[in-house]
């Protein structure tokens, strides 16, 4: 999906925190509503079918509690989209990427095929023609048609018939390809790859599921791991092993450090620690534009710890030589410290400059604003393809700071659909990062700075529904066995009762009128931050008495006969004292949020009535 990141390592934000964000947009044709759930291990599935790509994976059965922002409708499957677990860690999944032909041809997708199973076939010209991995030759392109729905590019045809072989099948059989019981997928044995093995219910009809994706990865990694770089060293050993549709960057931190995962190609991947003391800004494009390849393959002797800030898949450099995607002119063995990931498997495209590129720009321009954005000899432009992925901020980044960012339309720039410099086509030249389009902006904080006493109320989401232009982020705690009605029962029906829709009006009627509209949008904006630090702060209060209290209360022989049997019974009261806490303090936020919510819409849509084209009044007509 078309989405923006903003990443800050703990030494970058205002309080010590480690931050990451991403605003989650809908693609075009569509509005996904969102919604704000609580996952028990019990509702964890054990095993996992993939709705958009029917891969299925079994699942480790001791899976961890957490939160997620998922779509309301499960039409395309769990989407969870952003997720913060009880062990205090956070993932945001994905921002969709893309790499380059050279990397496709090289490792291409794993995507799921469903491929005739038997039948008889004549080309246009009359000739034969065998179906892809079936037994008996496929049926003609019409009756095929008829049997799943005209394809899209790319879908079931003559193309794929032939790219979905591997060439040595192709070759044996004079061009043509039978799979037959024991034979042949892609140049592997049949059962060599995980992912392939589902037969659809229609016996003419042979299905070959797809990689991990979107859908998936949230749900596949969060419950499982302790840390962010356990995250990513699961994600990319899925990775490799099931493979993926789709081109993604996955954004992991804990209340130490921030990763950020880029898939290349089908299997490969690459990771890099976000430094402590910056921020990355990412628009939709592969980002990394440093890696030291040396160091990520050199894996830590046994007992040692892995302070390594860059990982990736095992035989990556083999892939990057024998497929010759490093142009690099320098041959010394000291450039593989200073790969540009860009430059190897990136885009720079026309459209990288329309869509991407200018919101890096912008978000950088916002967060170092002191350097030259705009004179002719700017270092950087909204079209360049060098923006740094990673940079030092002038000033430590709060929350506020994000939401602004990522809330962002070209502000102050000949670039802005809502202001007055420039022209109307400089107005509308360039994607905003604010768009009409998002679904939810997340912003997932993890105080790792707080007292070890504090782990259980450690983490807060705040969150925006709908269009972010008119809409403010309020902050919930994660580690909650329920979440507020007012982001948890989001329907596809329109309704004032969810907060999704509620933002999603207000941002609708605001925009025909949003010079009008701005003081009560900004009035809105600085009253939901205001309250919702100001809420968090009584909440951690208490909260600390709660957890002085559990842990105070002496753990007697019945309980636990050993240190670690103790120490989980003090951890059991510890949440059990600090969770109807965190619900409450939730549910207040909720409450003041529905209320301030329902005043701005009434604000809004009495101004857009106002200046609606069939208003009139007795002083409005002209005198004679």
């Amino acid at each position: 999906m078309p989405c923006t990141t903003l990443l800050v390592g703990k030494n970058a934000s205002y309080d010590g925190s480690t931050l990451i964000a991403r605003n989650d947009d809908s693609g075009g044709g569509r509005y996904d509503p969102k919604r704000f759930v609580a996952v028990s291990p019990a509702d964890q599935p054990r095993h996992y079918r993939s709705v958009l790509s029917h891969v299925e994976i079994d699942l480790p059965d001791d899976p961890c509690a957490y939160v997620m922002a998922p779509n309301a409708l499960r039409n395309r499957g769990i989407l969870a989209e952003a997720g913060v677990s009880e062990r205090n860690v956070a993932m945001s999944a994905t921002e969709t990427i893309a790499v380059n032909e050279r990397v496709l041809g090289a490792d291409p997708m794993v995507e799921l095929h469903t491929v005739p199973a038997g039948g008889d076939s004549k080309s246009a010209s009359g000739a034969g023609r065998n179906g892809v991995n079936g037994a008996e030759p496929a049926p003609s392109v019409d009756a095929l048609w008829a049997s799943i729905g005209e394809p899209e590019p790319y879908d079931a045809g003559c193309a794929d018939d032939i790219a979905n072989q591997g060439l040595d099948v192709y070759l044996a059989h004079g061009g043509e390809s039978r799979l037959r019981p024991g034979g042949f997928v892609g140049g592997k044995a049949a059962g060599e790859n995980p992912a392939e093995s589902a037969i659809s219910a229609d016996p003419n009809r042979r299905e070959i599921p797809g990689g991990i994706g979107e859908e998936d990865i949230i749900t596949l990694v969060l419950p499982y791991v302790h840390s962010a770089r356990e995250g990513v060293i699961r994600l990319g050993g899925l990775l490799e092993r099931y493979g993926t549709y789709e081109a993604n960057g996955v954004s992991i931190s804990d209340g130490d450090e921030v990763w950020y995962l880029e898939s290349i190609g089908g299997h490969h991947w690459i990771a890099r620690r976000v430094p402590d003391d910056c921020y990355a800004a990412i628009p939709n494009q592969l980002g990394l534009d440093h890696f030291d390849l040396v160091e990520a393959l050199a894996e830590p002797k046994p007992g040692e710890a892995d302070t390594r800030d860059y990982l990736c898949s095992a035989d990556l450099r083999e892939f990057i030589e024998a497929n010759h995607l490093d142009r690099s002119m320098d041959s010394s063995e000291e450039h593989w410290r200073h790969l540009n990931p860009r430059k190897l498997f990136g885009t720079s495209t026309f459209r990288d400059h329309i869509y991407n590129t200018p919101r890096a720009w912008y978000m950088q321009r916002c967060l170092n604003p002191s350097e030259d954005w705009d004179s002719p000899s700017a270092r950087y432009t909204p079209i360049s393809d060098d923006i740094p992925w990673a940079r030092r901020p002038e000033s430590k980044v709060s929350i506020e700071d994000v939401s602004v960012v990522l809330s962002s339309h070209y502000q102050d720039t000949p670039y802005d659909p809502y202001g007055h410099a420039g022209t109307p086509a400089t107005r509308h030249s360039f994607r905003p990062i604010g768009i009409s389009r998002t679904g939810h902006l997340a912003i997932m904080q993890i105080r790792g700075y707080l007292p070890e006493a504090a782990a259980s109320y450690q983490s807060v989401m705040w969150l925006a529904f709908g269009s972010q232009p008119t809409t403010a982020n309020a902050p919930f705690y994660t580690n909650v066995s329920c979440t507020p009605a007012y982001l948890r029962d989001t329907t596809g029906e329109v309704s004032t009762s969810a907060l999704y829709w509620t933002n999603r009006l207000i941002a609708a009627l605001a925009d025909a009128h949003f010079d009008l509209t701005g003081s009560a949008v900004e009035a809105f904006r600085e009253d939901i931050f205001s309250h919702g630090h100001r809420f968090v702060a009584e909440a951690d209060a208490r909260l600390l008495q709660a957890v002085r209290k559990a842990a105070a209360a002496p753990v007697d022989g019945q309980e636990a006969q050993t240190a670690e049997q103790a120490q989980s019974v003090l951890d059991e009261r510890q949440t059990d004292a600090v969770r109807p806490i965190m619900e409450a303090a939730n549910q207040r936020m909720a409450d003041y949020l529905e209320a301030r919510n329902k005043q701005l819409l009434d604000k809004v849509l009495y101004i857009s009535s106002e200046h609606m084209h069939n208003a009139f009044a007795l002083s409005d007509r002209p005198q004679q």
